[in-house]
């Protein structure tokens, strides 16, 4: 038996293969992929995932026909590594792999024809990012991949294949990770140019051209066009219509992609694709010229002094538990910046001027954008206020919808310290409710709201004073001392009644 072959780092992420012989004859052996036995092994961040044991017996490898998840990998290529929309509405922000074990569990019994198309449209997706999709009846990891804004996301759990053998389990807890596209996409490619170029012994026959075809679709890899990974990310109307756009404004640097055939993936997208991955696919013609015009007047660009050193340690902070993560940023900004101090209020328009971000108000066509964050190593710090969006018709809303972005301009830097976001339903759900926590937080800190609180009566009267001293809407006030645990559901749902906010 030859030595695993290993590619990546443990501590991030690392895969390795190695041929085995099969003791059953050939013609006992699938047709297709008889040929591939082998053993594969798994790790994630120091978890091994294909740990397992079977009675008192453990191995770190899982042993069975290997061309299957090979293949997968070359075939999936670009949806593994680009793809981070899921086919369904998904607004919960948790890994894929709860996500998609739940939406198919939803709909696996729908009698009705829009139920069975989107049971289908989630069983694509999940052949497309699930490994056990590629299993072919072996023992594999419940391991999915998908990008996740410039990382790769890799969720995991550890529940047993089916049919899986009495007493045999994996060994892993369940878990999430998220890393540099790299450090995911290189490994990988490792091990599939070791298989292209190391067959396994004593191949014969229809084997060997088996493994020649596999071998040319690893190939292929090197010549897939950018253009492609981009699709996978942006809707195709879209892109086309962006880049158009760029070309006529003589700005197409701001949709041009880093792509080599040696690496074929794409660590970082250009800005315009970045932003228009949170659009939605509707989006008129308009539109699309408007934020590539507010793009390009913004390139290049830079932060200010005072905004680079806040971002300093603080930029593409990972995704823990989104409400946490959003107030314990906007409790740690307000320290770092000594408010609110004396001041009944915070004024987040003054805060985002003096950190020198330009805010610009427009009325765009759409109705799903609510803001769009800029700014970064090439671009200048901006925020959008689209003010045809129900929460920006009135400056309570715009005020949080400044907070909301303030987050993303801080908080949510690719790994080049760069931020083009569109804030919509189709952004990252996590991410969205992350910056709408830090918003929250931000207009409404403990100490100004505990100001108030003591002896007082919580009833329509207080809260309409209150969120008009806070410069807040009473609805965003209401959820928000709820999550502040100062008031219990019952009476979150009895204010929500009085203001009609359910």
């Amino acid at each position: 038996m030859s030595d695993f072959q290993e590619f990546g780092d443990p501590d991030r992420f690392a895969i390795a293969i190695r041929w085995t012989r099969d003791s059953e004859p050939r013609e006992r052996r699938p047709a297709a992929h008889g040929w591939s036995m082998g053993d594969l092994k798994l790790t994630v961040a120091g978890n091994v995932l294909t740990h397992n044991r079977r009675g008192k017996g453990h191995q770190g490898h899982v042993g069975w026909y290997l061309s299957p998840f090979l293949d997968w990998l070359a075939s999936n290529w670009v949806d593994l590594l680009q793809e981070e929309d899921f086919s369904w509405n998904e607004r919960s922000g948790a890994p894929a792999v709860a996500t998609c074990r739940r939406a198919l569990n939803r709909l696996i019994g729908a009698t009705d024809s829009k139920g069975r198309q989107q049971y289908k449209d989630i069983q694509d997706w999940y052949l497309r990012h699930a490994m056990r999709s590629a299993s072919e009846g072996g023992l594999f990891p419940d391991l999915f991949i998908r990008r996740y804004a410039d990382d790769i996301e890799l969720s995991w759990s550890s529940d047993p294949p089916v049919f899986a053998p009495e007493g045999f389990a994996f060994v892993a807890e369940p878990g999430v990770a998220r890393f540099a596209v790299e450090d995911v996409a290189r490994p990988l490619l490792g091990a599939l140019d070791w298989a292209a170029t190391n067959p396994p012994a004593a191949l014969e026959g229809r084997d060997v051209e088996r493994w020649k075809a596999l071998s040319t679709k690893i190939s292929a890899l090197g010549k897939i066009e950018a253009s492609e990974f981009e699709r996978a990310y942006v809707n195709a109307h879209i892109l086309d219509e962006a880049r158009a756009c760029l070309e006529r404004i003589g700005r197409t640097e701001l949709i041009q992609e880093h792509f080599t055939p040696e690496q074929p993936f794409l660590t970082e997208f250009s800005p315009a694709v970045a932003m228009f991955g949170g659009v939605s696919p509707s989006l008129g013609s308009s539109d699309i010229a408007h934020l590539c015009q507010i793009l390009a007047d913004h390139s290049p660009g830079q932060d200010t002094a005072g905004l680079s050193a806040l971002v300093t340690g603080r930029q593409n902070a990972p995704l823990g538990v989104p409400h946490q993560d959003g107030y314990s940023f906007a409790e740690d900004l307000l320290g770092e910046l000594s408010l609110p101090s004396d001041q009944d209020w915070i004024d987040i328009r003054t805060i985002v001027k003096d950190l020198g971000i330009e805010v610009v108000e427009r009325d765009l066509e759409t109705n799903s954008i609510r803001g769009v964050a800029l700014a970064g190593a090439t671009v200048s710090p901006t925020i959008l206020i689209n003010t045809k969006h129900i929460y920006n018709t009135e400056e309570n809303g715009k005020r949080f919808t400044l907070a909301h972005e303030l987050c993303h301009v801080i908080y949510d830097r690719t790994r080049a310290r760069r931020v083009t976001h569109v804030s919509g339903p189709w952004a990252p759900p996590g991410i969205e409710r992350r910056a709408n926590a830090f918003a929250a937080y931000m207009l409404m800190p403990r100490e100004l709201v505990m100001r108030e609180w003591q002896h007082a009566k919580i009833d329509r009267e207080f809260v309409s004073t209150l969120a008009r001293r806070l410069h807040v809407n009473e609805s965003a006030l209401i959820e928000h001392i709820y999550n502040l645990d100062l008031i219990d559901e019952l009476d979150r749902e009895r204010l929500r009644t009085e203001f009609k906010t359910h």
